[in-house]
């Protein structure tokens, strides 16, 4: 990776920008169509994306994973 500058940062300073930045990340998944046929269902209701209904359900349901294996 480099900077604007043209210098060169090296991996671990690459590692903590990519922590530091939090930017949303994209992935491919591969549903159930039960599951999806509800997200498309909850997608019309709510007249959202169906890509932010899938999103919402997902950190929804890893904030509930996270609360409930805090040790």
């Amino acid at each position: 990776m480099s900077t604007s500058s043209g210098r060169s940062i090296g991996k671990k300073a690459s590692v903590q920008f990519q922590y530091l930045s939090r930017k949303p990340q994209r992935i491919t998944i591969t549903l159930p169509w039960s599951t999806y046929q509800s997200l498309l269902r909850a997608s019309d209701q709510q007249g959202r994306s169906l890509s932010n209904v899938a999103a919402y359900w997902l950190e929804r349901e890893a904030e509930t994973w996270k609360r409930s294996h805090v040790t």
